[in-house]
């Protein structure tokens, strides 16, 4: 059981409990590599009776077959979409998935004359699934701090970006602990908790066995290697890196080139979560 909840995570789940109370659509941003690893399960109580639009990000990073089918089984449950850091991001769509879900409200309020308003829309996802890069390019214009690793955003923020829609901006949740370990470990792989909370070592073993398994092709086509025993293969790995596994210092810049080779699509477009395993 993983255990990983800074301090100012718990500032931040108070305070998104206290402002969700004003808005009228939640985005819940996953990661289309982990889209059920990337499930905060304390949004699930802080959503309670509020339309969600789920966006799975990252889908430039993410196997496309399995985007398609997470897509699909998302898609009879919620509206969903998938979206990347290299399409312009068209707000329209935006808008008009947040009107679709208001619209019985709205024609509500249209009968009791009232002014449509801005939807209040409050954007939510662990660390380093996108948030700060949709919205940047949502406003055309830097309006967050970027950064590829967790922790960047810090405080909330109401950003206009069109005339129909309002975004509330909030720094990236993690829950308290981790019951599966798989998924602190799909976690920790795409970037979403620090490096050093769990060992690199792990990581490197729990990536290669997953890879053995769906992705076989990836030590063929990059590493030039063929599937071999976990040690041998690593070792393998190394010398092609220049690095000696049992040379001191060598090890760890093994398992760092390996997981970076993964985060830098290397290894080609890899997704963590099969939907059948879920």
């Amino acid at each position: 059981m993983i255990q990983w909840y800074p301090g100012h995570m718990a500032k931040a789940r108070a305070e998104i409990q206290e402002k969700i109370k004003l808005v009228d659509v939640v985005f819940e941003l996953l990661d289309a590599r982990i889209p059920y690893s990337s499930q905060n399960p304390v949004f699930q109580d802080l959503m309670h009776q509020k339309k969600v639009i789920t966006i799975l990000t990252k889908q430039d990073l993410a196997d496309s077959t399995m985007t398609k089918k997470w897509l699909s089984y998302l898609g009879k449950q919620k509206e969903v979409i998938a979206i990347d850091a290299i399409s312009n991001y068209h707000i329209n769509e935006m808008v008009r998935l947040a009107k679709k879900v208001m619209e019985p409200k709205r024609l509500k309020d249209q009968e009791k004359g009232l002014k449509p308003r801005p939807i209040r829309v409050m954007v939510l996802g662990i660390p380093n699934v996108g948030k700060s890069t949709l919205i940047n390019r949502l406003v055309q214009k830097k309006v967050t701090q970027v950064g590829n690793k967790p922790g960047i955003t810090k405080a909330q923020q109401w950003i206009r970006i069109h005339q129909d829609m309002e975004l509330l901006d909030t720094p990236g949740v993690l829950w308290p602990k981790f019951d599966e370990e798989r998924i602190g470990y799909h976690l920790a792989l795409t970037g979403a908790i620090k490096d050093e909370i769990l060992r690199k070592e792990d990581l490197v073993q729990y990536l290669l066995a997953f890879c053995q398994q769906y992705y076989p092709e990836a030590f063929l086509t990059y590493y030039q290697i063929t599937n071999q025993e976990q040690n041998a293969l690593i070792d393998a790995i190394g010398k092609k890196k220049g690095y000696d596994r049992l040379k001191s210092g060598d090890e760890d810049k093994i398992y760092d080139a390996i997981i970076q080779d993964f985060r830098t699509l290397k290894l080609g477009r890899i997704t963590l979560d099969r939907l059948q395993d879920e």
